[in-house]
């Protein structure tokens, strides 16, 4: 697939059609020739002005070293011509000092700590760069149609990299997420799409009474763990329509702590995961299964697939596929496929009945 666009037409993933709705297309690497700067940056001021300045087609790139501070965007690019920041993974942010994103939609939230806040903007590319010390990697809150490309995000004290308050067709490709959670492991999730129900009242629809429809976004080919204190992917209940696929678990660091036990989590419902790889190592923390159903809410945890997963346990966890609440969606039932595969489990490959293919 080529960077910034979404599932193709016809899509096959291991011989076998992608099964999830198709994400309105992210960014289109192409940039209006017209209004396309090139901005090198070396220090952390250089790096705000950039952002806040930033507009379509521009590229911010990064210079190798550590920015310290908040960094944030609040300007959008354009799906022909996306803002770009970019820069190797020696290329580092850090927010160890919890300095803050001021742009905050009520007194009862905070952007405090965030390595990186994508903060209403949408068509950008993040590309390449390390993120690590915040007590959040990278935020995007109302953010559509952006790219996270092959970053690094590391020692943060709670989540890697969180997609939330409606921020929908999003795709995150190639990153390496590991150690997270250092402060609170069990809320050290690697990847989280939407916000629990407890949250929306902050981050919800029609003013926090509906749910975070962070909706239709893409986790492809990322390395998640070791160290990683929560589940590696978090979809949370009220989101919809997802893609889970080609993305490498090591589960050594699960806490177990705030339920976190298995290396994804699916509350959402219509998601496809396939082609992902787990592996666990007995003693090196908490696996009960590799991928949980949970059904937080009626109607939520339905229609989800699974399809061309290998799963290790490591003679540890239950099974690589636990439906927690299948009788719940009868209407829309989650889907096992027969080429799923399972190794030093417990009980087996999964709780309900296998359909073929």
């Amino acid at each position: 697939m080529a960077t910034g666009v979404g599932r193709p037409v016809n899509c096959l993933v291991n011989g076998a059609p992608c099964t999830a709705p198709v994400p309105t297309p992210a960014p289109s690497p192409t940039m209006n020739a017209g209004t396309a700067r090139t901005v090198n940056v070396a220090t952390a001021a250089q790096l705000k002005s950039a952002l806040a300045a930033a507009r379509p087609g521009d590229v911010i790139h990064l210079a190798d070293g550590t920015y310290k501070g908040a960094f944030y965007a609040t300007v959008s690019g354009t799906s022909l011509a996306p803002i770009t920041l970019t820069g190797s993974r020696a290329a580092v942010l850090t927010n160890s000092g919890g300095a803050c994103d001021p742009n905050v939609p009520s007194s009862s939230i905070s952007y405090c700590g965030y390595g990186f806040h994508l903060n209403k903007a949408s068509w950008w590319k993040l590309v390449g760069f390390s993120v690590t010390s915040s007590a959040k990697g990278i935020v995007l809150d109302a953010a559509q149609h952006n790219v996270v490309d092959g970053v690094q995000v590391s020692l943060t004290d709670l989540e890697g990299i969180h997609l939330r308050t409606a921020s929908s067709d999003n795709v995150v490709q190639h990153a390496f997420v590991h150690d997270t959670g250092k402060v609170d492991p069990g809320y050290g999730e690697g990847l989280y799409f939407g916000s629990a129900q407890s949250n929306w009242d902050k981050f919800g629809t029609n003013n926090g009474t509906g749910p975070d429809r962070s909706d239709r976004n893409q986790a492809l080919g990322n390395s998640f763990g070791p160290g990683v204190g929560g589940e590696h992917i978090d979809i949370k209940e009220g989101t919809v329509n997802g893609l889970v696929s080609g993305n490498t678990f090591d589960g050594r660091g699960i806490s177990g702590q705030h339920f976190a036990d298995s290396w994804v989590d699916v509350k959402g419902s219509g998601y496809t995961l396939t082609g992902n790889t787990g592996t666990f190592v007995a003693g090196s923390g908490t696996l009960a299964d590799g991928y949980q159903v949970h059904q937080q809410l009626a109607g939520d945890g339905c229609g989800n697939v699974f399809r061309s997963n290998k799963s290790d346990l490591g003679g540890a966890g239950n099974y690589a596929i636990n439906v927690t609440d299948q009788s719940g969606c009868s209407a829309r039932p989650n889907v096992v496929y027969s080429s799923n595969t399972v190794t030093n489990a417990k009980i087996g490959l999964t709780n309900i009945k296998v359909t073929t293919g």
